[in-house]
């Protein structure tokens, strides 16, 4: 009789443990007043803790009308290595027509040997 319990047991862990990890196919449960934890962390979860750097990495920037300053720090906020060189290029080629593509500034830092994934980082910071 104990192999029988064992093996109950076994296989009750085993579908509480794929219950758990299945995440309940993707509903959520909001937590209650009788869970205290849960509704805390939520809480903690959903306090905008740094509000303002979240802002500005999705803020864009006027390629056309911002200063050299405004987008060396726009580009230093980013992370874009020697922000100050690029912001002084993006400037220098202005005014930038309204294209999606950015083909004229994808052009002219084209001759500068730019490094893809740089080139798209400032391409999305900009906006015409």
């Amino acid at each position: 009789m104990p192999t029988i319990s064992l093996r109950a047991g076994l296989a009750l862990a085993a579908v509480l443990t794929l219950a758990a990890c299945s995440g309940g196919g993707g509903t959520s449960t909001a937590p209650t007043a009788s869970d205290p934890a849960a509704s805390s962390a939520t809480a903690a979860s959903s306090a905008p803790s740094s509000a303002a750097p979240a802002a500005s990495a999705t803020a864009k920037i006027n390629a056309n009308t911002a200063s050299q300053g405004e987008l060396a720090a726009a580009f230093e906020a980013a992370g874009i290595s020697n922000a100050s060189k690029w912001a002084r290029e993006v400037a220098e080629y202005r005014p930038y027509p309204n294209d999606p593509t950015w083909a004229q500034l994808r052009q002219e830092l084209a001759k500068y040997n730019i490094d893809p994934t740089v080139l798209e980082q400032i391409i999305a910071l900009l906006e015409v």
